[in-house]
C-alpha cells in the first residue's frame, strides 16, 4: 500500500465571518499527482493555503508526513510551492542567477544551471528577472524549488497566462520532473484537458468537497455540470504510442 504524504480530514476555512470552504476531505499518496479543481471563488486557493499553513483552519485536520502541519517545523523544507503569480519588483536589478541565490543562497553555480538546463530555461541565467515573460518566470520558481530539493511541490494555476502550446509544454516538464525526482505533486488547475492528461486523482470542489477519484471514474458529465454550472466537454488524453 502506498505512502500517504498528505491527510486532510473534513478541513473548514473561516475568515471574517464568512465560510470559504467546508468539510473537505482527501490523501494524496506518494508519486502521485493529485488536481484540485472547480470554478472561480471554489476555495480552490484557500484549500491550498490551508495544506500549506498560510491560512488557519476552522476546524477538522491536515497532516503531512504524518505531522499536524502546524507543528511541520523543519519538515517544511520538503514542501515546494508554486503560486499563481509571483509577486516581485518588475524594475529590481537582478538577473536569474542572483534571484536564485537570494534565494537558495547555498545553492552553487552548476547547481543553478542544472535546475535551470531542467526546465528548459538554461540560457536565461544572467537575463534581469524584470524581462522575462510569465511562463519564463514560473520555470525560474521551479527551478528555485528543484533547488530546495522537495517531496512534495504544490502548484497554484501555474500556467495562467500562458498559451495553449506553452502550457502543455509546462506540464509536460511538470511530469517529467514528478518522475525523475520522485516528486508527489498537487495542483490546482481549471483545465480539464491538463486534469485528465496528467492527474492520477481529482478533487471536485466548490466550497464542499464534490467528489474524489480517479479522473475516470469521478469525472463523468453529470459531475462536470455540477462543477462548473454548464455543458463542458471532457476530452481524455491517450497514452502516445512510439
Amino acid at each position: 500500500m502506498a505512502e500517504v504524504v498528505l491527510e486532510a480530514k473534513d478541513v473548514s476555512v473561516e475568515i471574517g465571518g464568512t465560510r470559504l470552504i467546508e468539510g473537505i476531505t482527501l490523501h494524496v499518496e506518494r508519486g502521485s499527482t493529485v488536481a484540485i479543481i472547480g470554478p472561480n471563488g471554489a476555495g480552490k486557493t484557500t484549500l491550498l493555503r490551508a495544506v500549506l499553513g498560510l491560512v488557519p483552519i476552522s476546524s477538522g485536520t491536515i497532516t503531512l508526513f504524518g505531522t499536524p502541519v502546524a507543528q511541520l517545523g523543519e519538515a517544511r523544507k520538503r514542501l515546494g510551492y508554486v503560486p499563481q503569480r509571483l509577486e516581485y519588483d518588475r524594475y529590481l536589478p537582478l538577473t536569474v542567477k542572483e534571484m536564485l541565490r537570494a534565494y537558495v543562497p547555498h545553492a552553487s553555480l552548476s547547481q543553478i544551471e542544472d535546475a535551470l538546463h531542467e526546465v528548459g530555461i538554461h540560457q536565461m541565467l544572467h537575463h534581469p528577472i524584470g524581462k522575462l515573460s510569465g511562463g519564463q518566470l514560473q520555470r525560474v520558481v521551479i527551478a528555485l524549488n528543484l533547488l530546495r530539493k522537495p517531496e512534495i511541490l504544490f502548484l497554484d494555476e501555474p500556467a495562467t497566462g500562458v498559451d495553449i502550446e506553452g502550457e502543455t509544454r509546462f506540464y509536460d516538464i511538470i511530469e517529467r520532473l514528478r518522475e525523475e525526482h520522485h516528486l508527489t505533486v498537487v495542483l490546482v488547475s481549471h483545465d480539464l484537458s491538463v486534469v485528465t492528461r496528467y492527474a492520477s486523482q481529482v478533487l471536485c470542489m466548490n466550497r464542499r468537497l464534490l467528489c474524489f477519484g480517479p479522473p475516470a471514474e469521478a469525472l463523468d458529465a453529470e459531475m462536470i455540470r455540477l462543477v462548473y454550472g454548464q455543458d463542458t466537454t471532457l476530452y481524455t488524453h491517450r497514452e502516445h504510442q512510439p
